[in-house]
């Protein structure tokens, strides 16, 4: 790099802007909940698996009252995860059995962390590139795909879950970011979400 060039943006992982941490803020919050014990104890224990309710209702109804829903968003809908990989496995672990669930459909170009989450969840060689065009995902090319996909899983005779038969598991999983998309920062308009929607609907894909 010479000393014409602009620096480098390192995209490996996020990098908010120091300015954006709420330092001071989260230093006087963990002081006024640990100063008063009966909110300090329960909050150093093992709390429900949902997440801290009082949280969860505040962000209802900050999402209630920002987006302006036709019905305002109900709590109990709202989970508490550690993070974006947190919660895909969490998504994974519930949803996929990797002897029914025929393969992992991602945007290309993607967020590469994902991949090692899907393979640790058992889906190893089951991972297909879904290419994009300037409205996002390419629902032609993913539909056509997904049906060769079905039709190969039941001449094997992968009809039904075998790991996880008692409750509900997806044929399909498909991983994009309509907004921002990581790494293209394409955002999809609302008429190819809706297609996508539709889309995961017909062949039962989460």
């Amino acid at each position: 790099m010479n000393k014409h060039s602009k620096p480098l943006v390192n995209l490996i992982r996020g990098w908010p802007s120091t300015s954006l941490l709420p330092i001071s803020q989260i230093a006087a919050a963990a002081q006024a909940v640990l100063s008063e014990p009966s909110i300090a104890y329960p909050g150093l224990l093992y709390g429900p698996d949902q997440g801290h309710e009082p949280l969860r209702e505040e962000i209802a109804k900050w999402l209630t009252e920002f987006y302006e829903p036709a019905k305002p968003i109900n709590y109990e809908r709202i989970c508490i995860t550690g993070g974006a990989s947190q919660n895909l496995g969490s998504l994974l672990q519930v949803f996929t059995d990797p002897t029914y669930t025929r393969n992992i459909w991602i945007v290309v170009p993607a967020y590469f962390l994902a991949f090692r989450t899907f393979e640790d969840n058992g889906f190893v060689g089951k991972m297909r590139a879904v290419p994009e065009d300037e409205d996002g995902i390419d629902i032609n090319y993913l539909e056509r795909e997904m049906k060769k996909s079905d039709d190969e899983a039941e001449k094997k005779g992968m009809v039904k879950p075998t790991l996880k038969s008692n409750r509900k598991t997806y044929r399909h999983i498909i991983y994009c970011v309509p907004t921002f998309a990581n790494p293209s920062s394409r955002t999809m308009p609302l008429g190819r979400r809706r297609d996508l929607v539709r889309c995961a609907r017909k062949f039962d894909a989460l």
